[in-house]
């Protein structure tokens, strides 16, 4: 008897899991990528600017809409990739392998997410866009690097998670250190909330 229970608690566990994956992706595919609209007063910041140069054909230009030396503002010089500014301490974080080349591009997204970060601590955090754009960019720039299939799976791996965890934090400021149960209790919450409404 304390078997078959345990097997029913279990597929139901495992149901619900499955469930809220499911939801998870269905909803983060949905979120909008590099056409979400940028708030005007988010663009007369520095950080929001800066987000839109990095995200453009000029990614230089964002070091100067800093308005102030990277150091002092970021707390480190950026290296530059490929004609883009980067985080030199920044990289692919994720579970799940990828392919070498990616890790640049990581750099530069993570210079990205230390802009909007900036903004938070200046007390004016950007909207949704700018999150969206940053992680739109990356993706974009991941299958431009890609010369076979393989490559081309990594990215839309990364594409899903970037777009679930972005979701997930409501497209925020990126939080920097989390714990496997602050992430599965807001994955939780956030699946909730979409399955209620």
């Amino acid at each position: 008897m304390i078997l078959a229970s345990r097997r029913i608690a279990l597929t139901l566990l495992t149901f619900g899991l499955f469930l809220a994956l499911g939801i998870v992706a269905v909803q983060a595919r949905a979120m909008p990528g590099a056409d979400a609209d940028p708030v005007p007063a988010d663009l007369a910041t520095p950080a929001g600017s800066a987000v839109m140069s990095l995200t453009g054909p000029e990614p230089m230009a964002a070091l100067a809409d800093l308005g102030a030396p990277p150091r002092a503002v970021l707390g480190y010089d950026p290296v530059i990739i490929d004609g883009a500014p980067a985080n030199p301490r920044g990289g692919c974080s994720t579970p799940v392998p990828l392919p070498d080349r990616f890790e640049p591009l990581c750099k530069i997204h993570d210079l990205g997410y230390d802009l909007l970060r900036l903004a938070a601590r200046s007390g004016r955090p950007l909207g949704p866009w700018a999150r969206q754009r940053l992680d739109h960019a990356l993706v974009e720039a991941m299958h431009d690097s890609c010369t076979d299939p393989i490559c081309e799976i990594g990215a839309d791996l990364a594409d899903v998670g970037l777009r679930a965890n972005t979701w997930r934090q409501r497209a925020g400021t990126p939080i920097t250190h989390e714990g496997v149960g602050d992430i599965a209790l807001s994955l939780a919450v956030r699946a909730a909330e979409a399955t209620a409404r």
